[in-house]
This record gives structure tokens, C-alpha cells and sequence, in this order.
């Protein structure tokens, strides 16, 4: 069985919190009897150092221990004084610190509260040893753990203090406080890990369910069906990814709507003269028609016709697949475009159309492919030559702009339409008349000289002209190297 991501979601997250919780429960409690335990060996600790600095006085005076030795009540008033002491001196602190009086210790040790515990008193806790830590004087209670003080006089060791650590698990008081506490951790964390469980498992929610849109949204791509976007309002990469998607839906969509109406202009293209051919063809064959010069030459030229369309689709594709592989020289530009000009001016002048060519007194360089920047000129002298009013004019313009060969070819008009001009370059794309029909051929010849510029590193673009006709404007770097091959 699959599981859905909102299931592998509300899993992990709850795998972490019972983890979580179950480490939180374990060193609350653990943590709290460390603590206490701490703070009550904590005093041990402060009295024993008081102890032994009062003990350290005591032998260099006396230069013995007898004293304490041979009289137990002696050396329990000595200890008492000193606990209690330090103990009252504690609470004195911690009660300044909360800004509470605490009233004074009785001034007598006689008076000392007689404490009773399970793991014992101080005193009973407490030993004596010498340097050695050979007992002195014997604990009444002896505890495996314990803390020793050094006692000092003149910086040398005369002594030890021993005393038994505490074990709160002796306490009954501690650990009724521990279980209690461990209750109220415990159910906390059951009832705030529930809470997080039922929280995970609403944001699973709210998080897959983009997602699922998401995934209808590339169904229905891959069904080819590109309507309608996803809404996903959520802020974050999701709404990117969402975003993503329907800029690819409209792009599929745009690219849909262009290859369905390129293939019905190529067909329609295709039509024409295929239908000439077979007309021609049909009526040979029933002896309706001779095939004489003017019938031979008709059927060449939509044989030859077809043969354009069909090696601008092939060129098209080659650029698509594999790129524009060029070979490049450093040639004069000038004379390429005078050579093209030059192939062109006979067909210019039978349709009246003067063409004015204006270039720089000396050469200017590109490194570039020859034949594919001449495979561009033909492109638009062909269609100057076509779509151009007769009569009329073509002007031919070459200069240096900043490092840059602008050549640009304008003409008398008729021009093309505003919103035609972003998008004349593009492939399968054919600007309409005032009547609605397409104007020229399939969209190809203009989207092959786009990116055959684009591959000599340049750019062409296409503008109204000052003179009522369309302008089109071809940038390429200069090679400032004159040296030619």
C-alpha cells in the first residue's frame, strides 16, 4: 500500500514528538532529582568548608585532635555550631535575595532543632580522618559516596573531613515531589503532543493540498489540455512551483495554437501549387492540355515552390536540433550586400522598384559565414521584392555605430501592420491583410535570417520606416582585424 504524502507527513512528525517527549519526561525527571540532590549535597559542601577552616584553627592551636576524640558531646557541639551556622547564613541570603526577613539562628547550639532524616543528620554522616584518611573519628552512618575536605594549616594537610553524600531516593518527601512532577510532565506532554499531532496533521493538509492541485494541473497537461491555471496563494516555494506551472500551460498553449495554425498555413501554402500540379497533370493525361513550354514552365515553378517550403521546414529543423553550424572569415560587408544587390537589380527593375545603396568609403569587417549572412539578404530582398508597391523605392544603408554594422533595408511600403512587427521574426508567424488573409508564405523565411543572426552574435529587428514602407535593421559586431582570408 502507497502511502500519501499527508500520511508520511503526520508519521515522521509524530515519531518526532513522541521521541521528543518521551526524552523531555526522562530528563525533566532525572534532571529534578539531580538538581535537588545538588542543592541539598550543595550545603554539605559549604558547611564542611567551614568546618575545616574552624577545625584548622583548632589544631594549630592544640597541635592535637584529643580534644574531639576523647569528647564526642565536644566535637557534635562543634559540628552543630558549625551547620547550623552555615545553614541559617544560607537561608539569610536567599531571603535577602527575594527581599524577605528571616529572623536570627537560636544563639546556642544547645538549642539547635534535632533533625532527623533517612539517609541521616550532618553530624551522623560526618567523620574525621587524619592524613592518611585513616578514620579519627567514626561516622554514625556510612554512606559508599561521599565528599572529602582538606583540613590546612600553614598550606600543609594536617587532616580530612568526610561526608556521606545524600541519596534522595531516601527522601519519601522528594520522591513524592518527583512523582508528582513526573505526572504533571507526563501528561503535558501526552495532552501538548496530541495538540502537536492533530496541528501536524491540519498542515499536512494545507500543505499537500497544493499539491494535489498541482498533480490535476499536470494530468491535465498531459492530456494536452491546457485551460484553466492553478491557484495557490500560499507565499512560498509552492506558489513559485504553482506559478511555474502555468506559465508552462500558457507557453504549451500558445505553442499549441501556433503549430495547429502552422500546420494549416504550410497545408493551405502547400496547397496551391500541388493543386496546380495535379490539375496540370490530370488534364495532360485526358488530352485537355498540352504540355508545351508555357505548361512546363508553369509546373517548374510550383515544383520549385514547393521545394522552398519544403527546404526552409528542413532547415528550420536542422537549426532546432542541431543549431547553425557556421563557418566563419573576416569578410568585407559591403561588398556581400552589393553582391546580392547586384543578383537582384534586373527583377527590381521589371517591377519598377529603384533600389538607393548608401556605404561607408572604406570597407567595414565581420567575421561571420559568408554564405549564411547571403542566405539572409536573399531572404529580404526576396520579400522587398514581393510584398514592396510598384512602383517604388528600396534603400540599402551600411554604418558604424559604436563598434556595431548596422545595415538596415527600408522600403516605400505598403509596411505591415503595428502589431505585426514584435512578432515578424517569429517562426510560423505570418502577418494578415486588411482582408483578413495571410500575407506571404508559410513564416519561415524571416524566423531562418533571426537565427542565423543570432548565431553571428548580432540582432535584427524590424520598425515603420520614415518613408511609409517597413524597415528592417540588421546589427552585427565589427571585427576590427582587417585581415581577410
Amino acid at each position: 500500500m502507497r502511502l500519501k504524502l499527508a500520511h508520511k507527513l503526520v508519521l515522521i512528525n509524530t515519531g518526532i514528538i513522541v521521541i521528543l517527549t518521551s526524552a523531555f519526561i526522562c530528563l525533566s525527571y532525572f534532571s529534578s532529582k539531580s538538581m535537588y540532590s545538588d542543592a541539598l549535597n550543595g550545603i554539605d559542601r559549604e558547611v564542611i568548608k567551614n568546618l575545616a577552616s574552624n577545625l584548622g584553627e583548632h589544631y594549630e592551636k592544640h597541635q592535637s585532635w584529643n580534644a574531639f576524640i576523647d569528647d564526642p558531646a565536644y566535637w557534635n557541639a562543634t559540628v552543630d555550631r558549625n551547620f547550623f551556622a552555615v545553614f541559617f547564613r544560607l537561608m539569610a541570603e536567599v531571603a535577602e535575595d527575594r527581599g524577605e526577613a528571616l529572623p536570627p539562628p537560636p544563639s546556642g547550639f544547645e538549642e539547635m532543632p534535632k533533625w532527623e532524616f533517612p539517609f541521616g543528620t550532618f553530624f551522623q554522616r560526618l567523620s574525621l580522618l587524619d592524613v592518611q584518611k585513616q578514620p579519627l573519628i567514626q561516622p554514625e552512618i556510612f554512606n559508599r559516596e561521599a565528599t572529602y575536605q582538606r583540613i590546612k594549616v600553614e598550606g600543609e594537610t594536617v587532616a580530612w573531613l568526610r561526608i556521606g553524600s545524600i541519596d534522595v531516593d531516601m527522601l519519601p518527601l522528594a520522591q513524592y515531589f518527583f512523582d508528582q512532577q513526573l505526572k504533571i510532565v507526563y501528561w503535558s506532554a501526552v495532552i501538548g503532543g496530541l495538540f502537536a499531532i492533530c496541528l501536524t496533521f491540519f498542515l499536512s493538509r494545507h500543505i499537500t493540498a497544493p499539491i494535489k492541485r498541482l498533480t490535476q494541473k499536470a494530468k491535465q497537461i498531459a492530456k494536452r489540455d491546457f485551460t484553466g491555471v492553478v491557484d495557490v496563494r500560499t507565499g512560498d516555494e509552492l506558489q513559485q512551483l504553482a506559478e511555474g506551472f502555468n506559465s508552462i500551460s500558457q507557453e504549451l498553449d500558445i505553442y499549441q495554437h501556433r503549430q495547429k495554425q502552422w500546420l494549416m498555413d504550410v497545408s493551405h501554402e502547400l496547397k496551391a501549387p500541388l493543386t496546380v500540379l495535379v490539375g496540370e497533370v490530370f488534364a495532360i493525361c485526358d488530352d485537355l492540355s498540352k504540355c508545351d513550354e508555357n505548361t512546363a514552365e508553369l509546373l517548374q515553378k510550383e515544383a520549385l515552390r514547393i521545394k522552398r517550403i519544403a527546404d526552409d521546414l528542413y532547415q528550420l529543423c536542422q537549426i532546432e536540433e542541431m543549431g547553425i553550424q557556421l563557418r566563419c572569415t573576416t569578410i568585407p560587408l559591403d561588398d556581400l550586400v552589393k553582391q546580392q544587390v547586384n543578383g537582384y537589380l534586373p527583377r527590381f527593375a521589371a517591377k519598377q522598384i529603384l533600389i538607393n545603396q548608401n556605404y561607408p568609403p572604406s570597407p567595414i569587417y565581420v567575421f561571420a559565414d559568408a554564405d549564411r549572412l547571403a542566405q539572409v539578404f536573399v531572404n529580404l530582398l526576396e520579400n522587398c521584392l514581393r510584398y514592396s508597391s510598384t512602383p517604388g523605392n528600396l534603400w540599402i544603408t551600411e554604418e558604424l555605430l559604436d563598434g556595431q554594422i548596422l545595415v538596415a533595408l527600408e522600403d516605400s511600403g505598403p509596411g505591415v501592420p503595428g502589431d505585426s512587427l514584435p512578432r515578424l521574426f517569429d517562426r510560423l508567424y505570418r502577418v494578415k491583410t486588411v482582408d483578413g488573409d495571410h500575407l506571404g508564405g508559410a513564416g519561415l523565411g524571416l524566423a531562418i535570417c533571426k537565427e542565423i543572426i543570432i548565431a553571428h552574435k548580432g540582432t535584427i529587428t524590424a520598425k515603420h520606416g520614415s518613408r511609409g514602407g517597413l524597415r528592417i535593421e540588421i546589427s552585427l559586431p565589427q571585427n576590427k582585424d582587417t585581415h581577410h582570408e
